[in-house]
């Protein structure tokens, strides 16, 4: 039973652990570095990126909507402690929200602003790891929301909905500013 739920775990988390474990290498071959400690802040950093969007949920949860039957069951499984199927809940239940913070071209411009700086000011290894395994994974879900065609949820914050080519020319802007924070490591 637990063999089968870490492996359904995995295998919706696939592709963003991937991002952040892909990120990580990138991160410690520009960094240069061979000390253990500063490969395990980096490696540990990125990992922890994959799921800091997923906390979106958990702020629902306990702040904005306490009362709804999709917040107390997930307060429910935080309280138990059962990590993997609070992680299983939260992707299972993913539309149940529409107006999403950390999912959204809002939260994603100020995070692009925000790596600029926290990159450039030279932040520890793990914060900056941190946030640009943030930054990745919220580019992939922006991609995943575009292939899904649920970009109109992605904007919702402008009250735009954008064309299909102004979407393609926001995630290369993005994009840029991701490739150049990565250059500035």
């Amino acid at each position: 039973m637990m063999i089968l739920m870490y492996k359904r775990f995995l295998s919706i988390y696939k592709i963003p652990l991937l991002v952040s474990l892909t990120l990580s290498i990138i991160l410690i071959a520009l960094q240069v570095t061979r000390e253990p400690l500063g490969i395990a802040t980096i490696v540990l950093g990125s990992l922890l990126g994959t799921f800091m969007l997923d906390m979106e949920y958990v702020i629902y949860a306990y702040i904005l909507e306490p009362e709804r039957d999709f917040s107390k069951t997930l307060t429910a499984y935080i309280k138990d402690k059962d990590i993997a199927n609070t992680f299983l809940f939260i992707h299972s239940h993913t539309d149940e929200i529409k107006d999403k913070t950390l999912n959204s071209a809002v939260f994603q411009i100020v995070l692009a602003l925000f790596s600029i700086f926290a990159i450039s000011a030279s932040t520890s290894n793990f914060i900056s790891a941190l946030i640009l395994s943030i930054f990745a994974n919220s580019l992939y879900h922006l991609a995943e929301a575009y292939f899904e065609n649920k970009v109109d949820d992605w904007f919702w914050a402008l009250k735009i909905k954008p064309t299909r080519q102004q979407i393609i020319i926001y995630a290369l802007v993005l994009f840029g500013i991701f490739s150049y924070c990565v250059s500035i490591f």
